[in-house]
């Protein structure tokens, strides 16, 4: 490596990041629509400080480094906030199997502002963000890929198809769009490198592409006062006790009038009971839509899931699973016989990976489309240990009995309700909660495809 590559390494990474964010406010308007968080952040003090979910989702690029470099950036602007950063990307994931894998990773986490990128087929890429939109309030960060070894440096980004049609998606949904191919190019072009000069191999980045996509991402992650998110990205209130949105009856039982799929307590000093927690005059435990799933464990020595995707039919439980590879299963796992257990449940039933199986409490459905045993041991040139085991866990996205918070604290009250009109009852608390309001998400309705 030349000392004047070194050089010029060093002088991009020592520009400060306020130039950088001051640039990218005046070069891309598309940053006006993560505004809502970004206005959360920038509004955060240390005596009423933010709380901010940050999730990076995508392949084995995403997995890199530059993200953790991206939070500690934001960290350091911004001391008050107290982010939870969340990155479970999956390298090899193209976005067939990450659509996939979505349903346990990325939907029921979330998050305030998500970060995605995905290689293979746009049309499922797309879904992806148009499932973001549909089911969360996320704001939406997008970028284009880096060139990789085997592209030359006098790429136009304009003609590759599939950079196009993500900068058509960013339009369309109204996601911010960093546009990091475009920057790669001038960098290398300015510089007289090579695309590999920023790779360890094809296509994943060394360390100066690594701290280089960290400055092209973090740098338009800003405040930028007078712009505002679109309706796209639905809306998030906070509704104080003393809205007309909140009755009191006279045991003190609350209740919360909204409209959305996500309630959120926030809690002050003094709570003193519990209350139970009702959806629409009804316990929350009975309805399937508001369990979730954790993504099913790996193959045998492989960082991918043994199965993409468990789902069920049937309302769960909080518990532990456990399918159990049966000793007739082929080595190559090309037609695997299992049973399935959980540790409430008990013994659920079996079933073979070519078949649809559905366990007797409906508690567990697997396509045969999502196993990923076979790639797995193809890849790593092994037979299916005796006896393997996948694991995940059945979890609850609601609160069915709140107990009182320190200061500050925010609890998910429900998740994933249907998007329409409904009435949250906090029973038997006799008004001593600690409850100081609570924070309400609805996605935005979306127009037909």
């Amino acid at each position: 490596m030349s000392q004047a590559y070194r050089t010029a390494i060093a002088l991009v990474l020592a520009a400060s990041i306020g130039t950088l964010a001051l640039a990218a406010e005046v070069a891309n308007p598309s940053v006006a629509f993560i505004q809502r968080t970004m206005t959360r952040i920038a509004q955060s003090t240390p005596q009423n400080p933010a709380a901010v979910r940050f999730q990076f989702y995508g392949q084995s690029i995403t997995a890199q480094a530059w993200t953790g470099l991206v939070g500690k950036d934001l960290a350091q602007r911004f001391p008050s906030v107290k982010f939870t950063f969340h990155n479970p990307a999956i390298g090899g994931f193209t976005s067939p199997a990450l659509i996939r894998t979505a349903e346990h990773d990325l939907y029921p986490w979330y998050p305030d502002i998500l970060v995605f990128h995905v290689y293979g087929p746009v049309d499922k890429y797309e879904e992806i963000i148009r499932n973001v939109r549909a089911r969360t309030t996320a704001e939406i960060v997008l970028w284009t890929s880096h060139l990789s070894a085997a592209e030359t440096l006098d790429k136009n980004p304009d003609a590759d198809a599939r950079i196009v049609a993500i900068r058509a998606i960013a339009k369309k949904y109204d996601c911010l769009l960093i546009d990091v191919r475009k920057k790669w190019i001038a960098y290398l072009q300015e510089r007289h490198l090579e695309p590999k000069a920023l790779l360890n191999d094809s296509v994943h980045l060394n360390q100066e592409g690594v701290k280089l996509m960290a400055s092209f991402i973090g740098s338009e992650l800003i405040h930028a006062p007078g712009l505002t998110t679109t309706a796209q990205a639905g809306t998030v209130t906070d509704i104080s006790l003393d809205s007309p949105a909140v009755a009191r009856d006279a045991t003190g039982d609350l209740t919360l009038t909204f409209t959305g799929n996500r309630v959120v307590a926030i809690s002050g000093a003094g709570g003193e009971s519990s209350a139970d927690v009702l959806l629409d005059g009804e316990p929350l435990g009975a309805r399937p839509e508001l369990w979730a799933v954790t993504r099913p464990s790996t193959g045998p020595r492989i960082w991918m899931p043994a199965i993409k995707q468990v789902s069920f039919e049937k309302a769960l439980l909080a518990e532990d699973w456990t399918l159990t590879c049966l000793s007739d299963s082929t080595p190559d796992a090309k037609k695997i016989h299992f049973k399935v257990t959980g540790s409430l449940t008990g013994d659920d039933g079996e079933g073979f990976s070519t078949e649809r199986f559905v366990s007797q409490s409906g508690r567990v459905v697997i396509e045969p489309a999502d196993w990923h045993l076979v790639w797995s041991l193809g890849y790593k040139k092994l037979t299916l240990p005796e006896g393997f085991q996948v694991k995940w866990k059945t979890y609850p996205l609601f609160t069915a009995k709140y107990q009182p918070q320190p200061a500050g604290a925010e609890t998910v009250l429900v998740q994933n309700c249907a998007p329409t009109a409904h009435k949250l009852t906090l029973k038997g608390s006799a008004g001593k909660l600690g409850i100081t309001g609570f924070r309400v998400h609805a996605p935005a309705p979306l127009a037909a495809k």
